[in-house]
């Protein structure tokens, strides 16, 4: 019996070293987005985070692919609203955005102004292709 005395004591001790860790967070989040997502929403909030929790470490890995965060084992992903799959929870965490199709006046002079997503590939421009559904609104020309 000599002999518990002082493992007790020692497992006691353990117990409050570990009840002390669990008021400090730490290790490893996984997280899948977008690029637009990582640059405007993402950073910015997380350095304020790891700034009060330097034991954390954030692994942001930009993906257009929707990417099974369960088969993957990411802690979370963040997608544009329609791209959440049914049985996944979903918390908004910006605002809505919106994209445009801006060109020169002089670039579509002569050329068709495009009326659904489909008709860019027509177009001289850089695209952005994202497996979610798109659709074009018509909301004025800007002119310089």
């Amino acid at each position: 019996m000599r002999n518990v005395g002082p493992r007790l004591e020692e497992i006691e001790t353990e117990l409050e070293a570990l009840g002390e860790l669990r008021e400090k967070p730490a290790g490893t989040i996984r997280i899948t987005t977008l690029e637009f997502a990582a640059d405007s929403i993402l950073i910015p909030k997380l350095a304020k985070l790891l700034r009060a929790y330097p034991d954390i470490k954030v692994e942001i890995v930009i993906d257009y692919g929707l990417t099974d965060i369960v088969a993957q084992r990411y802690d979370a992903g963040v997608r544009n609203g329609e791209q959440v799959a049914k049985d996944m929870i979903a918390v908004r965490i910006g605002p809505d955005a919106r994209m445009a199709v801006v060109g020169a006046p002089s670039y579509f002079k002569g050329r068709a102004e495009p009326k659904k997503p489909q008709d860019l590939i027509g177009h001289n421009c850089i695209n952005l292709r994202l497996p979610t559904a798109w659709r074009l609104v018509r909301v004025g020309i800007r002119k310089r």
